[in-house]
């Protein structure tokens, strides 16, 4: 005769089950492992631009990173490894932090294999009051004590796994994708919108004279908080500047947006903020800084997309710079380059003479 189990062995039982399926899920997530957060393989998973990038930093195989916003997404890496014979990747997020730029260079640090890092300083990331950070805390740490928010996350089992075994599933059978999912899936591509919109001054024109701040797809570049000196105090601290090769760099912006800046009265307080940052990081030796914002192609407005983004031929040429040392900048060079950003204002403003009704 079947026994009847008490209430007491039914929970225990059901605990049992419980416990089993928990494991066999967090054996399966370490295995599959989506996100990169223990091994990271090139072309293997879906990317992604907030749980792919803190696996790959820790994991894949590099000398060299570079480390910022949308404005460093483009990046060719074989321009690096040709100009530079370095092995680089990309840690970028649209809008990227302070706090996130930190957080990533301390994870770069600690994983151990760069020697150098690129970091680009928008003026967002010097001035924001903003310090919102959002790359998951279990993925930007080397502890398994956090990783049951991997193990039995929603994001993973409901997104990525179905997806990515997919991927697999499709590379075993000899199915051939559309050329997206390849890009998807390269480390070196990663984060690359360049392909998805088109450079030109009509383009940019149109949406400087439909919107009250074009400036920027994730943040507003042209605003410079209270707070400014400040926060970039608190930035440049939140950096462990005495380990690695470290370069920063100002990106170049294109002269619109300094026009912008200009009339809305927050040109200067931009430059003082920049005067700050290198004082700031000056006295360093294994610290450099590029300054490319008085370049003289800012006025064209054929190279950007909106006013600020710029063509990946300009990601190019500032390649070409870390390696020749142009446009290498300290605190003896700001004033020229001021100078230049305003000459080259002028220089738009005789380039693009409709600018002249679009303000009326």
């Amino acid at each position: 005769m079947k026994k009847n189990l008490t209430s007491a062995q039914w929970l225990r039982r059901f605990l049992a089950l419980a416990l089993a399926v928990l494991a066999v899920l967090a054996v399966l997530v370490y295995i599959i492992d989506p996100y990169y957060n223990y091994r990271a393989y090139d072309h293997k998973y879906k990317l992604d631009k907030i749980f792919s990038v803190p696996g790959v930093v820790k994991n894949y195989d590099y000398d060299a990173i570079v480390i910022g916003s949308s404005m460093t997404q483009n990046f060719d890496m074989d321009s690096f490894r040709q100009e530079l014979g370095q092995n680089p990747i990309k840690a970028t997020l649209g809008g990227i932090t302070g706090k996130e730029i930190s957080a990533l260079f301390k994870l770069a640090q600690d994983s151990g294999h760069a020697q150098t890092y690129y970091i680009c300083i928008d003026n967002s990331v010097l001035s924001a009051d903003s310090q919102e950070q959002r790359f998951p805390d279990y993925l930007m740490d080397f502890s398994l004590l956090n990783d049951y928010k991997y193990f039995w996350g929603y994001e993973a089992w409901m997104r990525f796994i179905p997806l990515n075994l997919g991927l697999l599933a499709a590379d075993s059978l000899g199915i051939e994708l559309p050329q997206r999912f390849s890009e998807a899936r390269s480390i070196d591509l990663m984060g690359d919108w360049a392909y998805r919109y088109e450079f030109s001054a009509d383009r940019v024109l149109s949406i400087y004279s439909e919107s009250d701040n074009g400036a920027a797809i994730n943040v507003d570049m042209a605003g410079i908080s209270e707070n400014a000196l400040d926060n970039c105090e608190v930035f440049v601290d939140s950096l462990d500047l005495s380990r690695g090769d470290i370069v920063f760099f100002f990106p170049p912006y294109s002269s619109l947006l300094w026009y912008k800046m200009e009339k809305e009265g927050s040109l200067e307080s931009t430059m003082e903020l920049k005067r700050h940052f290198m004082e700031l990081v000056d006295g360093y030796d294994n610290v450099k800084v590029y300054d490319f914002q008085g370049a003289e192609f800012t006025s064209n407005l054929d190279n950007y997309m909106d006013l600020s983004h710029y063509s990946p031929e300009i990601n190019d040429f500032m390649v070409s710079c870390f390696a020749s040392g142009d446009y290498l900048a300290d605190s003896s060079t700001l004033a020229e380059t001021e100078r230049q950003i305003r000459d080259n204002i002028q220089v738009l403003l005789s380039r693009y003479p409709e600018l002249e009704e679009i303000e009326k």
